[in-house]
């Protein structure tokens, strides 16, 4: 189920450069409308006739877990926006070490030292991805894809302090979200093209709303170091499918500092995995 997610979320950045004309905010109320919908289905297949009761039960910390998504959700939108596919999926990829990072401020989690290598590493990946885009609209675009992961990271250290916040109700709240921040700051001038709508209903509607439920009910039965690992598939295609398509470029910095990142990636992940395996031993 998770390769399948990550193969599905890797087209994001195909749909985006495929939309014709439609306002970002706009991209975003449509994403969220469709993830609305998708989830209602969804919920109610898995949780039957405790539907309401499981999305009601999130509490506040389901939504702010929400609010969060959100907010990494919109920042991805204006990442792709400004800078190429490449900078902004390898940027993100940064994420389990900020994560690493905020639990250890917040819920006081230790960092071993081979954590800190990796997110030093990582952290040089990122260095040579911004030296490596010139234009100030580029390093703008790399900054809102850092904003995205440190969203999500925040996202994941709620859900990770409130374990019995039910996943998929959080998503459902996150379309709705997502909604009110298209339509409060969407520009509005006219009914975007049908072909624009449909592919923010594909997004929204299958590549999130089906896609991150697949991912959510997969981590259920996946280790937590395996997830990063399997991640990697997302932010390896991604850039991919652009450049197949529409022939967008990666930079030789941007190669590095991408695969420095996904080797600190698959270097923390490996070693998560040795350590539970020791400790089981």
């Amino acid at each position: 189920m998770m390769v399948v997610s990550a193969t599905m979320v890797s087209t994001a950045g195909l749909i985006f450069r495929s939309l014709y004309s439609i306002d970002a905010f706009e991209v975003i109320f449509f994403r969220g409308l469709a993830l609305t919908l998708s989830m209602i289905v969804i919920i109610s297949v898995f949780y039957r006739n405790k539907a309401v009761k499981a999305t009601k039960g999130i509490g506040f910390s389901g939504l702010s877990g929400a609010a969060f998504f959100t907010s990494a959700q919109t920042f991805y939108v204006f990442a792709f926006s400004n800078t190429t596919v490449a900078n902004s999926t390898f940027t993100i990829a940064t994420a389990p070490f900020i994560t690493a990072v905020l639990a250890w401020l917040v819920l006081k989690e230790t960092i071993s030292k081979v954590t800190i290598v990796a997110m030093a590493s990582a952290c040089f990946g990122v260095i040579l991805i911004v030296l490596a885009d010139v234009t100030a609209e580029g390093k703008l675009g790399i900054a809102f894809a850092f904003l995205t992961a440190c969203s999500f990271s925040c996202f994941a250290v709620i859900l990770r302090h409130n374990k019995n916040v039910e996943m998929l109700p959080v998503l459902f709240f996150t379309g709705i979200i997502s909604m009110g921040v298209g339509l409060v700051f969407g520009q509005w001038k006219g009914m975007p093209l049908a072909s624009d709508v449909a592919l923010c209903f594909l997004w929204g509607g299958v590549l999130q709303g089906v896609g991150q439920s697949l991912l959510v009910l997969s981590t259920k039965v996946l280790k937590a170091a395996e997830v990063p690992l399997i991640m990697l598939l997302e932010f390896t295609l991604g850039p991919v499918w652009v450049w197949l398509i529409y022939g967008e470029n990666i930079s030789l910095g941007t190669l590095f500092g991408g695969s420095l990142i996904f080797a600190s990636i698959f270097g923390f992940a490996f070693f998560e995995i040795n350590k539970r395996k020791i400790v089981k031993n």
